[in-house]
C-alpha cells in the first residue's frame, strides 16, 4: 500500500510538474488495476459487518473469526492511510479519459485483451463482468464504491478539519460526470450529499467552504437540465428543486461572510482578509454562473435574489473598501448575461433592472448625507454600479421611463459635489461613449445629457439663476467627452455633425473666455480634434466668426507653439543653471 500510495502521489504531482509525466506514464496502465483493486478491497473491509465487537475472548470464540477480525483491523489501518491518494490518482486519470482506466474497470488487462482477440478468432464470444457494464458511458458502479468511502469518512465526527478538507477535495473530484455519471442526481444520493454540505457550511472554516462552493457550482453546471438538447419537461420540478438546493449552499456561505444577508445581526464580520475576499468573490461568481443555466421558468426568481445580494453589499458600510471593488466586475457580468442583446426583451428583466436602479438611487441619497466615514466611498461605488446598469442593460428600459432622467440628474448634480465630481464625469463618459449599436434608450440618454453638459462646460447658470460650480475641474474631462461624443458616427451621423460641431466649438470658446489663458493649451487640443473630425466644416465655421471670436481662436491655437517655446526656454535655463558657476583659472 505504501508503494501504491507513493506512485499515486507521483501521478498527482505530474499534473503540475511536467518532467514527472515521463516517469509515471510507462507504469500507469500497470498501476491503475492495482489502485482500483486496492480501493475495492478497502471498501469491502470498511463496509463489511464489524464482527470484532461481538466476539468473545480467544479462548471462548472461534479462532478463525478472531483472526479475521484482527486481520481486518490491521489491514484497515494501512488502507486508511493511502486511500485518498488512490482516489485522487484515479479521478485525475478518468478526467483525461484514459483508456486503461475503463479497461481496468471492465476487468480487462493487456493480457486479457490478447486472450479475447484470440478467442474471438476461434468464434467464441467471451463473457465476464465487463460485458454487462459499460463504465465509459455510465461509470456508476465504481462511483458508488468511491462515494461510499468518501462520504462515510466525511461524516465521521472523529476526523480532524485538515483530514475533512482532504476528504472533501477527494469527493469533489469524484462528483464529476466522468466518474459519477448522473448517479449523484439520484434522490437518495443527492439529498444525503446536500444535507451534509449544508451542515459543513454552517460549522466549518473558509477552506472547506471554498471547496463546497466549487462543488455546488460544478454540480449545477453538470446537471442534466443544463445540457442542451435534452427534453426534461417531465423532470422540471425535480431539476428546479435540486438546483435551488445547490444554490442555497452558495448563498449560505455568503450569508455567513457578509452582514445584512442573514439573521446574524449580533455577529461581527471581518471582510478585509484575503481569505474572506477570495471566498466572497468565488461565491458571487459561482452564483452568476449557476444563474445562466437555470430553467427559464424559474430563472427570474434567482435573478431577483442575486440582485438583492449585490444591492445589499453596495449599501453596507464595511463592504465599501474591499468587497465592492471585487463585486462590481462580477455584477457587470451578471447584468450582461441577464439582459443579453441576443435574448428577447422580457418584461420581468426590465422590471428587475428598473427596481435595481431605484434601489441604487435610494442608497446614493443616503450616502450623500455623509453621516459616516464610509458614506463617500459608498456614493462613489453606487455611481459606478448605476453606470454598469445603464451601459449594459439600457435597452431593456423604456426610453420614456422617468427613472432615466433621475439617474442622469444625479450624475449632473454630482459634477458639483466635492469628492464625487471626478467619478461622475467618468460615469458620464462611460454612458455616452459606449461601443456598439445604440438602442432607443441610449439615444434618449444622449439627447438628455448633451445640452446639459454644454451648459455645464460653458458656465451657463441653472434654472434658478445660480452659477454652476466645478470643485474638481471636471469641465476638462467633460469637454473631452463632448468632443469624443460628436466624433462617434453611431451617435452623430454625418448630417448631424454639421450641427454639433458649431455647438461644441462655441462651448469650448465660452469656457476659454471664462477661465482665461490657463486652459488655452487644453482648448487648443480639443479644437484640433474637432478640426480633424471635419476640416471643411471647421474652416467654414472659423471663417464666419466675428473678429473677436476669431482672435480668441488664434490665441488659443498659438498657445501650443508658445507652450513649446516656453518649454524650450525653460529647458535651456535649467541647463544653464546646471553648468558650474565657478571656473578654475588655468593661466597661472
Amino acid at each position: 500500500m505504501a508503494l501504491f500510495s507513493a506512485w499515486a502521489r507521483l501521478q498527482m504531482a505530474s499534473l503540475e510538474q511536467q518532467y514527472l509525466v515521463n516517469v509515471v506514464r510507462p507504469y500507469t496502465a500497470m498501476l491503475t488495476p492495482l489502485w482500483l483493486s486496492s480501493l475495492q478491497e478497502f471498501a469491502r473491509l470498511r463496509f463489511e459487518p464489524d464482527i470484532s465487537g461481538s466476539l468473545g475472548t480467544p479462548s471462548t470464540g472461534d479462532l478463525d473469526e478472531v483472526y479475521a477480525a484482527l486481520n481486518r483491523e490491521t489491514l484497515l489501518n494501512y488502507y486508511q492511510d493511502s486511500w485518498l491518494n488512490l482516489v485522487d490518482a484515479i479521478a485525475s486519470l478518468v478526467e483525461k479519459d484514459s483508456d486503461f482506466v475503463f479497461d481496468a474497470l471492465d476487468n480487462k488487462s493487456k493480457a486479457q485483451g490478447e486472450d479475447v482477440n484470440e478467442t474471438k478468432g476461434n468464434g467464441v464470444v467471451p463473457s465476464g463482468k465487463g460485458d454487462s457494464i459499460n463504465y465509459r458511458d455510465e461509470p456508476v458502479a465504481f462511483f458508488f464504491v468511491l462515494f461510499g468511502l468518501a462520504f462515510e469518512a466525511l461524516v465521521d465526527q472523529s476526523v480532524s478539519p485538515s483530514q475533512r478538507l482532504e476528504i472533501l477535495q477527494a469527493l469533489a473530484k469524484i462528483l464529476r460526470p466522468s466518474v459519477a455519471g448522473n448517479a449523484i442526481y439520484q434522490d437518495a444520493v443527492f439529498s444525503e450529499t446536500v444535507d451534509t454540505l449544508d451542515r459543513l457550511v454552517l460549522t466549518e472554516g473558509h477552506n472547506i467552504q471554498t471547496v463546497i462552493v466549487q462543488m455546488a457550482r460544478n454540480l449545477s453546471l453538470d446537471h442534466p437540465s443544463a445540457k442542451g438538447g435534452q427534453d426534461r419537461v417531465e423532470n422540471l420540478s425535480d431539476d428546479i428543486e435540486q438546483l435551488f438546493e445547490l444554490t442555497r449552499n452558495i448563498i449560505l456561505v455568503l450569508a455567513g461572510l457578509l452582514p445584512n444577508l442573514g439573521d446574524s445581526s449580533s455577529r461581527t464580520f471581518n471582510v478585509s482578509s484575503d481569505e474572506t475576499l477570495t471566498l466572497i468573490r468565488l461565491a458571487l461568481s459561482a452564483l452568476v454562473d449557476v444563474a445562466a443555466i437555470f430553467p427559464a421558468i424559474i430563472r427570474h426568481d434567482l435573478h431577483a435574489c442575486i440582485l438583492h445580494i449585490f444591492s445589499t453589499i453596495l449599501a453596507t458600510g464595511i463592504c465599501q473598501a474591499e468587497v465592492v471593488p471585487h463585486a462590481l466586475p462580477i455584477f457587470r457580468r451578471f447584468i450582461q448575461g441577464m439582459t443579453s442583446q441576443g435574448t428577447p426583451t422580457n418584461e420581468a428583466a426590465s422590471l428587475q433592472v428598473r427596481g435595481c436602479l431605484t434601489r441604487f438611487l435610494t442608497t446614493l441619497s443616503i450616502a450623500q448625507r455623509r453621516e459616516s466615514e464610509t458614506s463617500l466611498p459608498c456614493a462613489k461605488n453606487t455611481l459606478l454600479a448605476m453606470t454598469i446598469v445603464l451601459s449594459t442593460s439600457s435597452h431593456v428600459i423604456p426610453p420614456q421611463d422617468p427613472l432615466i432622467a433621475r439617474v442622469l440628474d444625479e450624475y449632473l448634480d454630482c459634477l458639483q459635489d466635492v469628492g464625487l465630481a471626478s467619478v461622475a464625469a467618468g460615469c458620464i463618459r462611460s454612458v455616452l461613449l459606449r461601443s456598439g449599436p445604440l438602442s432607443t434608450t441610449d439615444s434618449a440618454i444622449g439627447r438628455y445629457l448633451f445640452p446639459r453638459l454644454i451648459a455645464f462646460v460653458a458656465g451657463i447658470p441653472n434654472d434658478r439663476g445660480e452659477p454652476l460650480i466645478d470643485p474638481e475641474n471636471s469641465r476638462a474631462a467633460i469637454s473631452q467627452t463632448l468632443v469624443l461624443y460628436i466624433s462617434n458616427p453611431t451617435a452623430f451621423p454625418p448630417p448631424k455633425v454639421s450641427t454639433a460641431i458649431p455647438l461644441v466649438v462655441s462651448t469650448l470658446l465660452a469656457r476659454a473666455k471664462n477661465e482665461g489663458s490657463a486652459i488655452y493649451q487644453e482648448m487648443a487640443a480639443r479644437l484640433l480634434e474637432i478640426g480633424k473630425l471635419d476640416p471643411v466644416i471647421f474652416r467654414t465655421l472659423i471663417a464666419r466668426m466675428d473678429p473677436e471670436r476669431r482672435v480668441l481662436v488664434e490665441d488659443i491655437l498659438r498657445s501650443i507653439g508658445a507652450g513649446s517655446a516656453g518649454e524650450t526656454r525653460d529647458t535651456g535655463a535649467q541647463e544653464q543653471k546646471a553648468t558650474p558657476s565657478i571656473e578654475l583659472r588655468m593661466d597661472f
